[in-house]
């Protein structure tokens, strides 16, 4: 038994390395460098199931390229709808999220520090069974975001302030960004409303 536990956990190990070496050569994934700043700096990221699905359509991916960190800790994507900017978050989260597992970037490169947490507040949390509407889904997930939050995390936030009056959401938002910015953490936050 102890022989063929241990060759079980060794055909595991060759797997997953040979796994990962695929996924890299498919969607030439590049190796990120680990920095000790909270910085993230990526250039030519692309989401893996996104391009997979354009590619059997024929299409190509239109590449991401940003860098945050140092005193720019804020970035808010505004734009209409269908503009990519759901998009943008979960390609960075998911850049973070892989390089940290030992899973090469879908990028040409990526230079990130290590999070010690990705808080994201993505999507529709609305739920009837829970008496939650769409506006308090999103305010107690960013109420939760606020007590977990280090100096060391990124925040992913989509619609920011949505779901409410739009004078009291931009507020919010105003309000949420600010409070981010004092905890020094990466933040990236999209909205289609001009915010102040």
């Amino acid at each position: 038994r102890p022989g063929l536990k241990q060759a079980a956990e060794a055909i595991a190990e060759f797997d997953s390395i040979f796994a990962r070496a695929r996924f890299a050569r498919e969607y030439d994934a590049c190796m990120p460098v680990f920095t000790a700043e909270t910085a993230i700096a990526l250039d030519a990221a692309r989401h893996p199931v996104l391009e997979s699905g354009l590619r059997r359509q024929g299409r190509a991916i239109v590449p991401l390229t940003l860098a945050m960190g140092g005193a720019e800790t804020v970035l808010v994507i505004s734009g209409p709808n269908t503009g990519g900017k759901t998009v943008a978050l979960k390609t960075v989260g998911l850049a973070v999220l892989a390089a940290q597992s030992g899973i090469p970037v879908a990028a040409q490169s990526a230079r990130l520090g290590i999070f010690d947490c990705v808080l994201a507040d993505i999507g529709d949390e609305q739920s009837i069974a829970a008496d939650l509407s769409t506006f308090s889904a999103h305010i107690l997930n960013l109420k939760a975001m606020l007590g977990e939050l280090t100096e060391r995390s990124l925040v992913l936030v989509d619609e920011m302030g949505t779901g409410t009056a739009p004078e009291e959401g931009a507020a919010l938002a105003v309000a949420l960004l600010d409070e981010f910015c004092s905890r020094r953490c990466l933040v990236m936050a999209t909205t289609h409303r001009k915010q102040r």
